[in-house]
Formats: structure tokens, C-alpha cells, sequence
């Protein structure tokens, strides 16, 4: 069934569609209270994010797996570590890999801070897949 207007009926239906969306003078008045600054609401997965060093984390986890792949850079076993670096998968779909570490014979290796609960994620899961399908590349889970 299709709704049909005329150029009118339209015109009138979006003068009333934005007279109910603009407040009139009347509802805003320098007595009506504010609504109090909202909750923060609990992170899906309980993480909370930090800084270290001048850079954001998504996680506690996250900051020390960089910390301890930087101590890896130091002493020589790794020659960078690099951040958020994308992947473009088939399909449109672009995997976020938390670390990319280049090792001293330039082999690549990424690194994914994951919990218990973050691995058995459908959605990671089969970008995983699809990782070690298309770039040949495995993910290490700390």
C-alpha cells in the first residue's frame, strides 16, 4: 500500500513535524532545572580507560601490554611496536588490531589485548579468521 500526499498535505505534515520538535518560548525559561550531568554508564566488558605516558587506553590490560612490549623494544628483542593499526578485510570490513610489533628478522606479529570474555566475541572471531585468511597473519591474544 503506498501513502500518497499532495505537495500541500507534505508541507503541512513538516510544519507540524517541527512544531513539535522546536520548544516554544514558553517551556524555556531561565528558572526550568537542568537536567544533573548523566551517570557514566558501565563499559560493556567493565574495562576502564587510562592514560600512560600522554597516550589513552581502551583498558588497564591494554596500558601494560604496551609497557611490556615497549621493554621488549628496549632490550633489543623488537625493533617497533605500533599502535591501532587497521587491516582492510574483503567485504568491506576493517579489523583494528591493537599492536603490530615488528621483530628484528622483520617479521610481523599482532598483538590483541583481549579477557576471557572478549575472545569469545562472534564479531572478533571471524575477523581473525579472515586475517590469517587474506594477510597470512596470526593473532597473538594476551
Amino acid at each position: 500500500m503506498a501513502l500518497r500526499m499532495t505537495l500541500e498535505e507534505y508541507r503541512a505534515w513538516q510544519m507540524r513535524q517541527k512544531a513539535r520538535e522546536t520548544p516554544t518560548r514558553a517551556e524555556i525559561t531561565p528558572n526550568t532545572p537542568r537536567p544533573e550531568t548523566p551517570i557514566p554508564r558501565r563499559n560493556k566488558y567493565g574495562n576502564q580507560r587510562v592514560e600512560v605516558n600522554g597516550k589513552t587506553f581502551d583498558s588497564i590490560h591494554e596500558a601494560r601490554v604496551y609497557e611490556g612490549l615497549l621493554l621488549r623494544v628496549k632490550a633489543g628483542e623488537l625493533k617497533t611496536v605500533l599502535r591501532q593499526v587497521g587491516f582492510d578485510l574483503p567485504g568491506g570490513i576493517r579489523y583494528f588490531a591493537d599492536f603490530v610489533a615488528v621483530g628484528m628478522d622483520d617479521k610481523i606479529t599482532v598483538y590483541d589485548a583481549k579477557s576471557e570474555a572478549t575472545k569469545k566475541n562472534r564479531v572478533y572471531i571471524n575477523k581473525k579468521k579472515q586475517l590469517r585468511a587474506c594477510c597470512g597473519l596470526g593473532i597473538v591474544e594476551v
